[in-house]
């Protein structure tokens, strides 16, 4: 029996080795804080492989496909439970169609996103539904959308694409989480991308190809990874706990050099140190979108305590109150309740609300699931709000839940 490595093999052995690499991120100072982080740490690496053999290492940009990027079982980068989000890779210089059939969103935008020379992504170009021609066709509405560099002459909907190794991304916001979708409740758009130009098609699959996908995937995962981390970590820096006071006010981790991590590990990093860490470009690779708002703390929860986040209504087209884990990850919606939007929320004859994330639901109105996480994110996303929300966020006991919150 021979002992030479084949040329594939010797790629999918340097694809393992870079593995280790990304997994080191799982334990570094930035990383998880206790057992649990760590193994649903891993966890996650195994689910960017999935995504990113799907969304990157058998992406042909001269014949696109819309692929699902996240799903219950995949999430990354701050996704939410009521969108759907659909990515396909691009080639700045080659032009493409869109054709939407627009289904029962409440909102549909497409964004076209490049990276610089430095890799630093942004978005080059965007269309969110008010701004697109839609005709209709019976009952639904239909749009032809054209992705190209130039404008071609006659379009009525253009999406701007330049930069390097563009890629687009759509996304439908729903009443309800996309589980709902999925089983038929809302009906998705249906939708369809393809290269104008000629293209040949696909050659066959080499040596090469398999190296260049595996080096395109694990890219991905170290992004990915770093954006996720590198938010988290932001977001950590303003982090709230049980102060004995139901009108405590968040803990500035940054203040007297505390880090949110598990007590004795990286005690010697201070937070000028862990923001060296990160890579300025995390915040710009986590994919905003247009018309999106953000707003959230850390917290670090007892079982018999639950985070309490009150606030006003606000005029916009949606607006969410949602549990992530370290990795900004989603909450698992398939078993829990980890979101609430503003369609689903019980209000105050005035317009107030009060929302409560704790393990168990206590008897509430509001209650969103942190699945007993000691430790986590609690995010506000608005979509075209005209105002900003921004709810007083804060550790209570579950005691002191008052009467009129309960169902």
């Amino acid at each position: 029996m021979s002992d030479r490595t084949t040329p594939s093999q010797a790629a999918w052995n340097r694809f393992a080795d870079r593995l280790k690499e990304v997994g080191s991120k799982i334990v570094g100072p930035i990383g998880a804080r206790g057992p649990r982080e760590r193994a649903e740490g891993f966890r996650y690496l195994a689910s960017l492989i999935a995504a990113g053999q799907e969304l990157e290492m058998e992406a042909d940009r001269a014949h696109p496909v819309l692929a699902r990027a996240f799903t219950p079982l995949r999430s990354f980068v701050g996704d939410g439970p009521d969108t759907l989000y659909h990515d396909a890779k691009l080639d700045e210089s080659l032009s493409y169609e869109l054709t939407v059939r627009r289904g029962d969103d409440i909102f549909f935008s497409i964004v076209a996103y490049a990276s610089d020379d430095e890799g630093m992504r942004s978005m080059v170009s965007f269309l969110i539904d008010k701004d697109i021609a839609f005709e209709p066709d019976g009952d639904e509405q239909c749009a032809t959308i054209h992705i190209s560099a130039q404008r071609p002459e006659g379009a009525k909907n253009w999406l701007e694409l330049q930069g390097n190794e563009p890629f687009i991304m759509t996304r439908q916001y729903f009443p309800e989480c996309v589980i709902e979708v999925d089983q038929g409740k809302y009906r998705p758009a249906v939708m369809n991308i393809r290269c104008v130009d000629e293209a040949p098609p696909p050659s066959e699959y080499s040596v090469e190809k398999l190296d260049a996908g595996l080096d395109r995937l694990i890219g991905f995962m170290h992004d990915t990874v770093d954006a996720g981390l590198g938010v988290s970590a932001i977001v950590g820096m303003s982090m709230i706990e049980y102060e004995g006071d139901a009108h405590s006010t968040p803990t500035r981790i940054g203040a007297d050099g505390k880090l949110a991590v598990e007590e004795g590990e990286h005690d010697e990093y201070t937070p000028d140190e862990v923001f060296e860490m990160i890579d300025p470009k995390v915040v710009a690779n986590n994919l905003p979108g247009p018309g999106i708002g953000y707003s959230g703390v850390s917290f670090k929860l007892a079982e018999d305590e639950a985070i309490v986040i009150e606030g006003n209504d606000v005029p916009c087209r949606y607006w969410s109150c949602q549990v992530f884990d370290h990795y900004l990850q989603s909450g698992d919606y398939r078993h829990h309740p980890v979101a609430l939007n503003n369609r689903e929320t019980v209000y105050d004859d005035d317009g107030s609300f009060r929302i409560y994330a704790c393990a168990e639901n206590p008897g509430v109105k509001n209650w969103i699931s942190t699945e007993g996480r000691p430790r986590g994110q609690v995010v506000l996303r608005t979509l075209l709000a005209e105002t900003d929300l921004m709810p007083e966020m804060r550790v209570i006991k579950i005691a002191e839940i008052p009467k009129r919150d309960h169902v």
